[in-house]
């Protein structure tokens, strides 16, 4: 009877001891809603707009076409995205150099010939970033960095189709293996150029042909508010600790400092300054793969607040790169940086990032078309600048530059406590890239062209 007893005893003891760990793990491990409420708003807090992809932002501007000795540009998105979706069909392969086999002197004639199509980005872009965006077959890519993509569509004996890739600057060519092309729609979309714009040809640049709307198309004004954007969502993004972050206010300045990081916003124009003062050391190899990361790094914060943006320009050795606000697929540029996302980056993190604190939204006005020269005209205004030198002249476009305010006829017919403060016009313009840089093309008695824009 005793033995019964106390195997009996033991057995509740067990129980009683396994109950009690049961318990302290999970009064260990408990987590109440506040708590996972919390964390779920701190990562909330540290994005601003939505998440985003790598094609929506690096993208072409324009796609050439050739076709029976006359030449048609479009900026359209529907047709270059016609030709990314149908580019995305594709399985490409091995890439050939065959610059060599071109001679210098018949480079232009090669990547403009007739029955091809160019698909131009606005700067190089490497392969590397290329491969992220299309279906490759191999991953054992040569290093090379190109800014257009040609088609070349051979009707005779066989229907064919051939890719490349080219570095314009360089006149390096690249010829991709590519298959599962559906040969009659390539056809199809080729055909379809006839009814871009006209182009003329500017050839007085021994290197390049600048390709120009043989008509001024209609242009119109464009109203818009800047909504702005929360400051402590890029702190949250930006700073190791945003509650730490010490605030200083000064003229036209706020000032968030949080050790080494600043963030510094110009409470005039809205523009924000990030800046790392720690890791200044950006002499290292140049970086494949820094377009990507310069992407990924916006979207990791969600910084992508609208969808307008567009990758514009980089420079491989000093590491910065710079995405641009377009309007139909036009380029918008400001004197003050209003319409930029910039970044330098260091070795392995951004050093400088500088970008607007608002989004535009169109305010809804009578449009106001805007009389813009003619190309002829653009062309003598560009050429009557002093010591012109045509080499230096790369490329003649529309776009528009953003002015503050609506004007005074529109202002008028708007609810000033809304707009007033932040309202802004994208004007329509002529613009032209010379020596690195672009330029305003305005008129005679404004000037007749602007200095260097960013």
């Amino acid at each position: 009877m005793g033995m019964r007893y106390e195997n009996i005893k033991t057995i509740v003891l067990v129980i009683l001891v396994v109950l009690s760990l049961f318990l302290t793990w999970n009064l260990w491990s408990y987590q109440s809603p506040s708590d996972l409420n919390t964390e779920t708003q701190n990562l909330q807090e540290a994005e601003v707009g939505g998440k985003s992809e790598l094609e929506d932002y690096i993208r072409p501007t324009k796609v050439l076409y050739h076709q029976s000795g006359s030449h048609y540009l479009s900026h359209e998105e529907k047709r270059i995205d016609s030709w990314l979706q149908e580019m995305r069909t594709w399985k490409l392969g091995d890439i050939t150099d065959v610059s060599s086999a071109i001679e210098p002197s018949g480079f232009l004639n090669y990547v403009h010939d007739n029955n091809s199509v160019e698909i131009v980005y606005p700067d190089l872009i490497p392969v590397e970033t290329f491969q992220q965006m299309f279906s490759f077959t191999t991953d054992k890519l040569p290093r090379v960095d190109f800014d257009r993509v040609v088609i070349k569509i051979k009707k005779t004996p066989n229907l064919s189709v051939n890719m490349y890739l080219v570095n314009y600057s360089q006149q390096k060519v690249y010829a991709v293996k590519i298959s599962n092309v559906v040969k009659n729609d390539v056809q199809k979309l080729a055909d379809a150029g006839t009814s871009a714009e006209r182009c003329l040809v500017y050839k007085k640049n021994e290197n390049r042909y600048i390709f120009i709307p043989a008509q001024t198309p209609d242009m119109h004004k464009l109203y818009a508010y800047e909504a702005p954007l929360d400051i402590r969502k890029f702190q949250n993004a930006l700073f190791t600790n945003p509650s730490y972050a010490r605030t200083e206010s000064l003229a036209y300045r706020e000032l968030y400092t949080e050790g080494t990081k600043v963030i510094n916003v110009n409470t005039r124009t809205n523009v924000m300054e990030y800046v790392n003062l720690v890791n200044s050391n950006t002499e290292s190899n140049d970086d494949a793969n820094l377009l990507n990361r310069s992407f990924s790094f916006v979207n990791d914060h969600a910084g992508w607040t609208e969808p307008d943006y567009r990758f514009d320009s980089w420079n491989r050795v000093t590491k910065e790169i710079t995405y641009r606000y377009y309007h139909d697929n036009h380029p918008v540029y400001s004197n003050q940086g209003m319409t930029e996302i910039y970044q330098r980056w260091g070795n392995a993190e951004v050093l400088n990032y500088r970008r607007p604190l608002y989004r535009f939204v169109q305010v809804s006005l009578p449009e106001m078309k805007v009389q813009l020269q003619s190309p002829q005209e653009v062309i003598e205004m560009i050429e009557k600048h002093q010591d012109f030198d045509p080499s230096l002249l790369n490329d003649i476009s529309i776009g528009y530059q953003l002015e503050e305010g609506i004007g005074d006829n529109q202002q008028q017919d708007t609810d000033k406590t809304e707009y007033d403060s932040n309202s802004v016009t994208l004007v329509p313009s002529w613009f032209y890239y010379y020596n690195n840089k672009w330029y305003r093309v305005t008129l005679p008695d404004e000037g007749g062209v602007n200095g260097g824009l960013e």
